[in-house]
């Protein structure tokens, strides 16, 4: 649970953080993406108005128009506004002909080899539209009378500081993230060191509330015993007797449960042992066909003639002995429960082990759907009209949970359309021969 815990308020505080930064990032480059946009757009425009067609003048070099005068006098200003904004060697402009010949041309187009400034000329030539890209260029034409003027862009630089304020943003979100998960780490644990603490001292108690009752609850059916050799069986010493024996199976699940909480958090483990698996099962499975002939319950087994396996026998033996007895007090009269158990490939932590698989099926009522996430709870209750009937205070599922988890394995329950079906997988060594 509290691991859990701490992993549910670490991803929420490293997504929150995450998300709110990648949020601003993308912002950050999406202003800059328009604004580069922008930015060329206002550059083709100020190189637009050189081009000045009102007055049959074009602002360059002062080939092939016959206006030199003209573009001495304002070609000078219009060069000085295009070089606030862009270098030079990143704008060109082309006077092209009627017949689609380059007349005049200025700025990088000067120094421009003749088969790009071809390509450039004879896309913006033959396009409609007035405006698009050629070899990498940004063009904008203006059409007066028999001459079409070109005024053409590199935008690769502006477009380079977009693509390193995106790498820049990519590594700062990776560094940030980092940083964010340090943090976060230090906040889960922070935060859930007092649930954690309040946890372990619940637990404490139940431990230690439960072998202070040992004694007394022996006392107690001691006692008992004595009187009932001395005065005689009576119902009275029956219902003393009935309670004593509850009490303590009620004590020595929960000591089982401390037990297994506190091999979880020291790490302690007993050992892995070979065993037969199949053995192991029918050990538990056994002591439950004459009870359930008695109940008019049909139980069927499907379990391999043996199962070579690496854990702890005496941990499943009581898994298999949990479930079946569930099943047992759910079953209705004339009802039945199916035992299967099978050996998988791998294991589904892909750890390369194989795994068993036992299932164990009773039909019955239905455990409702929005309780069967609560079926391994402790103390919990499908139905509470039932509690202490069965002699049972809701542990059993719990204990089954706790042992699977400590053999690394997983236990689910299913329920529907009358047959409820819980589904043990625990692993039982490697993938190879040694244990076949």
């Amino acid at each position: 649970m509290i691991k859990d815990l701490k992993r549910k308020v670490f991803w929420s505080i490293l997504l929150s953080a995450a998300g709110v930064l990648l949020v601003i990032l993308i912002a950050i480059n999406i202003l800059s993406f328009v604004q580069t946009g922008s930015k060329i757009e206002s550059i083709m425009n100020s190189a637009y108005e050189l081009t000045e067609f009102s007055d049959g003048s074009v602002h360059g070099n002062g080939e092939g128009t016959g206006h030199g005068k003209k573009e001495d006098k304002k070609g000078g200003k219009g060069k000085s506004e295009l070089m606030r904004s862009v270098s030079e060697d990143e704008l060109g402009i082309l006077i092209i002909g009627s017949d689609g010949s380059i007349v005049s041309r200025s700025g990088c187009a000067a120094s421009m080899d003749e088969d790009d400034l071809s390509v450039i000329a004879g896309t913006a030539f033959s396009d409609e539209d007035g405006s698009g890209q050629a070899e990498g260029w940004v063009y904008r034409t203006v059409q007066r009378g028999n001459e079409l003027g070109v005024v053409f862009l590199n935008a690769a630089s502006l477009r380079r500081e977009n693509m390193q304020m995106l790498l820049l943003s990519i590594a700062a979100f990776i560094l940030s993230s980092g940083l964010f998960a340090a943090v976060a780490k230090f906040l889960s644990n922070t935060i859930a060191k007092p649930v954690e603490e309040n946890v372990r001292m619940q637990k404490q108690f139940v431990a230690d509330a439960s072998h202070e009752l040992k004694t007394p609850l022996t006392v107690i059916d001691a006692n008992t015993a004595v009187l009932e050799k001395t005065t005689g069986p009576n119902k009275w010493l029956d219902y003393i007797k009935q309670q004593t024996e509850r009490m303590a199976g009620l004590v020595n699940e929960l000591l089982q449960l401390s037990s297994i909480d506190e091999s979880e958090e020291t790490g302690k483990d007993q050992g892995k042992t070979r065993y037969d698996a199949s053995e192991a099962v029918m050990s538990a499975v056994l002591p439950f066909e004459s009870l359930a002939f008695e109940r008019g319950i049909t139980l069927e087994t499907d379990i391999p003639e043996t199962i070579q396996a690496a854990g702890k026998p005496d941990d499943l033996e009581q898994l298999t002995y949990i479930l079946l007895d569930n099943a047992v007090k759910h079953s209705r009269q004339g009802g039945s429960i199916k035992v299967i158990a099978e050996e998988s490939a791998v294991h589904h932590s892909l750890r390369g082990e194989r795994a068993l698989q036992l299932r164990v099926s009773n039909t019955g009522d239905d455990i409702p759907q929005e309780a069967l996430p609560h079926v391994f709870d402790r103390f919990f209750r499908a139905d509470p009209a039932r509690t202490n009937k069965d002699n049972s205070y809701g542990l059993g599922l719990a204990i089954a949970k706790g042992l699977a988890e400590r053999n690394g394995g997983t236990i689910a329950a299913d329920s529907g359309n009358g047959i409820t079906e819980f589904t043990l997988t625990i692993p039982i060594g490697p993938e190879d021969d040694q244990y076949k």
